[in-house]
């Protein structure tokens, strides 16, 4: 079925691996009985490391000795967390199948990937577990890592050149990729020194047998221009010109089209983020112990949280900066209600700071304590606590307006807006202004030329109320 692979039972699972690898195979039992936590870890045995575990996958680094040199692969195995999920897999292939299949069929039809070198199943009465192990690329890294990475600007010409043939091929190929980021992408240079991309990360692809429709197009082109910020105008269209191969005339009213439904997309994230924030997922968890209860992302655990709002005594502020997070203290609000409003707007890719956490202190008191913590980015402070905040006028209104005009598509500030509720930052030597107080912007539903007039003048007005 599959050509340049071969079949081999080992134990209990059904495996498929191709023929090139096929000195992998005495390690296949070890390695599935590892990473699915039935062989207990041996100190001295570096054959697999576990690198991140989920309700629904694991993920470990298996390294091998072959041809005179250390191999290393990503050993993937699938869970399935509830029982209505355990039941649904049993009529269907397995997500390591899936993965396998489409990730072989898209390089059959000339898309560039790492086809992985095995996958495999276990069957049990009424559930199936499934593994994958594909090459790890050394020295690669993603196109998001790539471009931060302050590389040259030929260099992010030549990338960007090339990223955008790439998702041509894509889409003429008929892939949909549902997770269509910078992410999902490799960068890295070939034995021969050569630099090239490849996709990667396809759990969520599904191929058909047509090349994609100018419609479908534009949706994944949307997606990806989620990513505008990190580039300029002049690079998103210089993708946009490989991707169309140099028309011009079409990259331009491929660019205006882009724009609206990335727009929506954002929208829709929002409404998504706000649900999900609350309930325990592979971004957001829930926290409970004697003093607090409250919600947090994934990545800012409690135990790195608590510690600051148990530095706050009895201070009477209700805004605090400590250790490059922003809390807020507030009484008699809905703190749930806060926690949704602030990933709502997170979720918007707008410039603002990164909702950490929220906290309820002692739900047994009449009036409700609440903690909300953001992260702020390196080298913020306060505006008004900025010291060329009047000299500087122009500088620091030219930087508000930029925010302004990145966040009119979705919404409008507050007019009683003030210099506390926004955060500086000198980045190469330009100032950055970053929205710190998320009860001071409402998404609405308006054109965009209406929210950025009236945005407009809210910012003016609220220097002009400065200066005074």
């Amino acid at each position: 079925m599959f050509k340049g692979y071969i079949s081999n039972t080992i134990g209990r699972v059904q495996w498929t691996i191709h023929a090139r690898s096929s000195f992998l195979i005495p390690h296949l039992e070890r390695i599935s009985e590892r990473i699915s936590g039935r062989f207990k870890e041996v100190a001295d045995d570096t054959l697999l490391t576990i690198m991140r575990k989920d309700r629904y996958k694991i993920l470990g680094e298996c390294k091998v000795f072959h041809a005179n040199e250390v191999q290393t692969y990503l050993v993937k195995m699938y869970k399935y967390s509830g029982l209505i999920q355990k039941v649904k897999q049993l009529f269907k292939n397995t997500r390591g199948f899936r993965e396998f299949n489409t990730t072989y069929v898209a390089a059959m039809k000339g898309v560039p990937v790492e086809v992985p070198v095995a996958y495999g199943e276990r069957k049990h009465i009424f559930t199936k577990e499934s593994y994958l192990i594909i090459r790890k690329i050394e020295h690669a890294c993603t196109v998001r890592e790539y471009f931060r990475s302050g590389v040259s600007p030929e260099k992010r010409r030549d990338v960007l050149k090339k990223f955008g043939k790439l998702a041509k091929t894509i889409h003429d190929s008929g892939v949909k990729q549902d997770d269509f980021s910078l992410d999902n992408f490799l960068v890295y240079d070939d034995e021969a020194g050569e630099r090239r991309l490849i996709l990667i990360d396809f759990e969520r692809v599904t191929i058909q047998t047509k090349c994609l429709s100018e419609k479908q197009r534009i949706w994944y082109l949307a997606k990806l221009n989620r990513a505008k910020k990190h580039f300029t105008n002049t690079e998103r269209l210089r993708f946009l010109l490989s991707y169309t191969g140099g028309d011009s005339d079409y990259c331009k009213k491929l660019a205006r089209q882009i724009e609206a439904v990335t727009v929506y997309i954002q929208k829709k994230d929002a409404r998504k983020f706000y649900k999900q924030c609350c309930h325990e997922n592979r971004k957001f968890s829930i926290f409970k112990n004697t003093q607090y209860s409250g919600y947090y992302r994934r990545g800012n655990s409690p135990e790195r949280l608590l510690p600051l709002l148990n530095t706050l005594g009895e201070s009477a502020q209700e805004v605090r900066y400590i250790n490059n997070y922003r809390i807020v203290c507030f009484t008699g609000r809905n703190f749930k209600h806060v926690w949704m409003h602030a990933n709502a707007l997170f979720a918007l890719r707008i410039d603002i700071l990164v909702p950490a956490g929220v906290f309820k202190r002692n739900p047994g008191r009449q009036l409700t304590e609440g903690f909300l913590i953001s992260q702020v980015p390196e080298n913020c402070i306060p505006l008004n606590q900025y010291d060329d905040l009047r000299s500087g006028k122009n500088s620091i209104l030219y930087a508000l307006l930029r925010l302004a005009e990145q966040v009119s598509p979705f919404g409008i500030f507050s007019k009683d807006l003030s210099t506390h509720d926004f955060l500086v930052q000198m980045k190469r030597n330009r100032l950055k202004c970053y929205l710190g107080n998320y009860t001071a912007f409402h998404i609405n539903h308006y054109p965009v030329q209406k929210n950025r007039t009236v945005n407009t003048r809210i910012i003016k007005q609220l220097l002009q109320t400065e200066d005074t």
